[in-house]
């Protein structure tokens, strides 16, 4: 009895160590305790032939033991040939077969891999001030861009001052600033390798080009025609400047010459532009609500339409992937086309965002063309970020704790790591967005 008592203990303290001594070798301790254990399997044959058990080995000559003949046909073939492979119990495959349906049904120790960002709830960690330790941008921080090559970001405003800060640490540290007098500044760019950025502001005739290399700022006269750069754009490869003053004209400049290429007709005062992800065509939004795409090898208009339900134009943005084209207009909706679909007469978005009552300032999208950031600076708070294939709103952002006041701008870091705001508190929040591993 004390034998039986003493295993039955032994039982016991095996069983809770496993349940109630959490350790990262969970499966490594179960493995452990069945190979502790030598369980002896009574394996019964696939077949029996009756007539075997009717021979025993006495019926050969020289054979003393009274063994079946069977049994002895057996000594003498793994002695001649050894015992084949597929007649050896694999014991330890079998646990590990266990082990390893052991980490597919246990969630706390093998997860799924995500494959496709979640629809409904965005993982996000909110980081320290990017301007931190400026603060003198605003009051309205109209720019806040990344840098395409290292994690550092620009931010600007309409102080005319321009900060350059290393992101992603506890504290963002100040690399560089410089303040640009009586500038309001509207929009800012990196160039594609990093080396400059490109700034201008709505009311000055020129725009700068600032050499992070050099740390040296150097303004730049726009082409006579252009009175003042009310919209200001740097193509994705760096080789053209788009600009309008807000009327009827669009001005298409070479980033590297600075010179006027080409000047655009439009049918109505231009609201905004963007260019297509591969450089190629430049989009052009009248306030009536009318697009335009350009063909930048010809310089003529390859489609007119007119936006779905707009009645007064705001912003547009185009994806990376060069598959989406959004809208937004002064009554806060949102239209999403399909670009391949903009060939019909009338093109008909796939999807309208409506979550917004006031008017949209600002759109983008983020790199991987999985979110839309849509926001307006006239109400607090007025953002939303919108999944994509989906277009779910994630509803845990903005957090209804924190006021963000009023959003002038939303952008995304090269890898969509990290989402920055700038609003018109002169603050340049940062986000972490962790579905995405790189900066």
């Amino acid at each position: 009895m004390k034998r039986k008592s003493s295993e039955i203990q032994d039982a016991e303290d095996r069983v809770s160590q496993l349940l109630f001594h959490k350790t990262k070798k969970f499966v490594e301790n179960l493995h452990t305790t069945a190979e502790e254990k030598d369980v002896s399997l009574d394996l019964k044959p696939a077949w029996v032939d009756e007539d075997d058990e009717n021979f025993g080995a006495n019926i050969i000559p020289n054979i003393k033991s009274t063994g079946l003949y069977t049994e002895k046909l057996k000594q003498k073939y793994e002695t001649l040939m050894g015992t084949p492979s597929w007649a050896t119990l694999n014991n330890k495959a079998k646990t590990d077969e266990e082990d390893d349906e052991i980490l597919r049904t246990v969630g706390h120790l093998h997860k799924k891999k995500v494959t496709h960002l979640p629809k409904d709830f965005l993982e996000i960690k909110k980081f320290p001030l990017i301007n931190a330790a400026t603060k003198n941008e605003g009051p309205i921080v109209s720019c806040v861009e990344f840098h395409p090559k290292v994690s550092a970001a620009l931010v600007a405003g309409h102080s005319g001052a321009v900060s350059l800060f290393s992101i992603g640490t506890d504290v963002n540290n100040k690399l560089h600033n410089f303040t640009l007098k009586k500038w309001r500044i509207s929009a800012a760019q990196f160039s594609p390798d990093g080396s400059e950025a490109f700034i201008a502001s709505k009311n000055n005739h020129t725009y700068c080009v600032y050499n992070l290399v050099k740390a040296e700022p150097k303004l730049v006269q726009l082409p006579r025609a252009v009175k003042k750069p009310a919209i200001f754009k740097l193509s994705n490869d760096g080789k053209y400047l788009a600009t309008s003053d807000g009327f009827e004209e669009v001005y298409l400049i070479c980033a590297a010459s600075k010179e006027l290429l080409k000047s655009l007709k439009h049918n109505s005062n231009v609201a905004s532009l963007a260019f297509s992800h591969d450089c190629t065509q430049l989009y052009c939004y009248g306030v009536e609500g009318q697009i335009t795409i350009w063909d930048l090898s010809t310089l003529r208009p390859l489609k007119k339409f007119y936006d779905h339900g707009c009645v007064t134009a705001s912003c547009l943005s185009l994806s990376k992937c060069g598959k989406l084209l959004a809208t937004g207009s002064g009554e806060g909706i949102v239209n999403i086309y399909q670009t391949e679909n903009l060939n019909v007469p009338e093109p008909v978005p796939s999807k309208v965002i409506s979550h917004l009552t006031t008017k949209i300032t600002n759109l983008n999208f983020n790199s991987t063309t999985e979110i839309l950031s849509a926001s307006s600076a006239y109400y607090p708070n007025a953002v939303k970020l919108v999944h994509i294939p989906s277009y779910h709103v994630f509803v845990n952002f903005p957090c209804p704790k924190l006021n963000h006041h009023q959003i002038d701008t939303v952008n995304f870091s090269p890898n969509s790591g990290y989402m920055a705001l700038g609003n018109n508190k002169g603050s340049a929040f940062l986000y972490r967005l962790k579905y995405y591993k790189n900066y």
